[in-house]
């Protein structure tokens, strides 16, 4: 079994953060909705919290609030189109997270914060924001669900797609849960500006040692091409090792790696790399 390793370049959580997030994450799943696709709603319903959908303009994509000994979950439509996009079901679960993590929740019920705003997506640099993007991933995508469907299965970007329909979330939290469970070893490398924001390996894949760290996409890369020449692909494409990593040995140099780009509408980039 792969397990995810912890990389302290990563500017991610600490490996004990992710596990105890993990953990509660199942646990709530299995509980309140132990098949198929995550029922946010009945999950907030099942533990007395209240929610609505509504317009809010630019002000956030979710909010927790705690009024008089109860929570109500915001989701904000005008920047999430409608309550069932994906982008939605991951903001919800992130502000079930707010809710579900004691910290989180005893902050806002102890009026150290009357309500907690939060922009979603894995953007955020603050620790809470990690915290609650985290746990939604995990409690969208439950650990135990998702090795059952890719046993025996060889990575490609098809089975990124699968899951990403059958679980109703988008292809950057899928691919990056699915790094993290660790079913296969891939690269996953979020950039923007033309800079690597993060990335996450699990144990088995071959390189650890970005090219450039994370202050520049290399540039002779899918994902390069498209900060340097917006060009976008919509196929697997071949890269080789000495493109992306820093390379120790020369024989290591041509290995071949297959790189498979999903663009984001704010000029970023999901890049999801794996040995050919």
């Amino acid at each position: 079994m792969i397990e995810p390793k912890q990389k302290t370049n990563n500017s991610f959580l600490s490996e004990l953060q992710k596990k105890n997030i993990e953990d509660l994450a199942e646990y709530i799943a299995n509980e309140y909705s132990p098949k198929g696709a995550i029922n946010l709603e009945s999950i907030a319903e099942n533990n007395g919290i209240t929610y609505s959908y509504g317009n809010y303009k630019n002000a956030f994509d979710g909010l927790l609030e705690h009024s008089f000994g109860n929570f109500h979950i915001y989701i904000n439509i005008d920047r999430l189109e409608h309550g069932y996009t994906e982008r939605a079901r991951f903001t919800f679960a992130h502000e079930l997270g707010h809710y579900f993590l004691d910290n989180h929740r005893n902050a806002l019920a102890q009026g150290l914060t009357p309500y907690h705003p939060s922009f979603t997506g894995f953007i955020s640099e603050n620790l809470a924001e990690k915290q609650a993007d985290y746990f939604a991933s995990c409690l969208l995508l439950p650990k135990t669900r998702i090795k059952e469907d890719c046993f025996k299965r060889k990575f490609e970007f098809k089975l990124i797609q699968e899951l990403s329909k059958k679980y109703q979330t988008s292809i950057t939290a899928t691919a990056l849960r699915y790094s993290t469970i660790g079913c296969s070893p891939i690269m996953v490398a979020y950039c923007i500006n033309n800079s690597i924001k993060w990335y996450w390996q699990t144990t088995g894949f071959p390189f650890w040692s970005l090219k450039f760290g994370k202050s520049k996409v290399p540039e002779n890369t899918a994902v390069g091409e498209y900060f340097s020449k917006k060009r976008k692909y919509t196929t697997s494409e071949i890269v080789y090792a000495d493109e992306w990593f820093d390379i120790r040995f020369d024989r290591d140099r041509e290995r071949q790696f297959l790189e498979h780009c999903v663009y984001g509408s704010n000029g970023s980039a999901l890049s999801i790399v794996w040995e050919k």
